[in-house]
């Protein structure tokens, strides 16, 4: 039997957004009870006349808003806890105004992900990007790829190290009992992160990553989007738990891709030194058939969940992960710490 299920999604000025999403969410082919619940951050746009227009022609459509001012926690956090506290239904599913799911039976995807098993506290779901153009579309779409089939691929063995908190369900009753977000309050970014690594096990941890319950997100258009997403994700590890097995897991993928390439160098380099006439070709042929391979079985499950293909450029971006990584580590560094906190008002 499916669950019933409360959508919460956060909304600062994305009236254009809500325009796309909500007649998505409120149209689901979803046969038991659920609800949507927009937690609006105090926009200063069109949200609200919209949001009481759609309002009266939806009945389990519900609209909160923010008090006008809050002291030590962050307004994502608030929303996210006003929403929890709000939901008529045990399963809450977590998503950004940003945000659309890629079929009409997004929802009964993930009920039925959600009722497999009495022990299941969380679902994770998959986002992908679209709309992106050019290098800095394809290197967003590649690495948020990356790294979500990694976690999704280690909180199934594991329980899940981060997750993505645009496709998230989550028992309200589950949130309750750990106190929601008891720790680390007034941290700008990372709620959901925190949240599931703190409290995630392989037993009560579900994945789902089939194609009908992908969410869609539009590429952020702009640059600075990647610098400030991975400077603040290395400000929100910090605070992370049971972190030493995944990260060994993320060094050891990273080996994967540079230590063949690093055999291939010292052969070719003893190839050109040497009178050992095979050692180019073979070195080039062996570094040919493993980044093939690798590539081969990246893009299998990049079509398993209807992402696009991404072959000619995977030798180069699974290359650039590590250095991505260091100058991410490097802002952060130098980075004034209290940039990462809600300001006391």
């Amino acid at each position: 039997m499916l669950p019933g299920i409360s959508i919460l999604v956060t909304s600062r000025e994305q009236c254009a957004d809500l325009h796309r999403l909500l007649p998505m969410l409120l149209e689901q082919d979803y046969p038991a009870s659920y609800e949507v619940i927009v937690v609006d951050q105090n926009s200063t746009d069109d949200t609200r006349p919209y949001l009481e227009h759609m309002e009266g022609l939806y009945d389990n459509l519900r609209v909160m808003e923010l008090p006008e001012s809050t002291r030590d926690i962050s307004p994502m956090r608030l929303a996210l806890t006003l929403g929890f506290r709000a939901a008529s239904y045990d399963w809450v599913l977590v998503l950004q105004a940003n945000c659309y799911p890629a079929t009409p039976d997004w929802l009964r995807g993930m009920g039925e992900t959600c009722a497999r098993s009495q022990a299941t506290q969380m679902v994770l779901g998959y986002t992908r990007f679209v709309n992106g153009e050019g290098w800095h579309g394809l290197r967003c779409r590649f690495f948020r790829a990356w790294q979500q089939l990694l976690n999704l691929s280690w909180a199934e063995r594991h329980g899940a190290y981060r997750c993505d908190g645009t496709n998230l369900c989550y028992r309200r009753s589950y949130f309750l009992e750990h106190k929601g977000f008891a720790f680390d309050t007034n941290l700008l970014m990372g709620a959901t992160d925190i949240m599931v690594n703190h409290h995630s096990t392989a037993a009560n941890t579900a994945v789902s990553l089939s194609p009908e319950t992908v969410m869609l997100q539009d590429t952020p258009r702009y640059r600075s989007w990647w610098y400030q997403e991975r400077l603040f994700f290395m400000e929100t590890r910090r605070h992370f738990r049971h972190t030493c097995l995944y990260r060994l897991n993320y060094a050891w993928q990273n080996l994967l891709t540079w230590f063949p390439t690093l055999l291939a160098i010292v052969g070719i380099v003893y190839g050109l030194v040497s009178s050992f006439e095979y050692a180019i070709p073979i070195s080039i042929v062996l570094w040919l058939i493993i980044v093939g391979l690798r590539c081969y079985l990246f893009n299998r499950r990049l079509k398993q969940i209807g992402e696009p293909s991404i072959v000619v450029a995977y030798p180069l971006l699974t290359h650039l992960i590590v250095w991505w990584d260091l100058l991410a580590w490097l802002r952060w560094l130098f980075t004034p710490k209290q940039v990462f906190r809600k300001k006391f008002i």
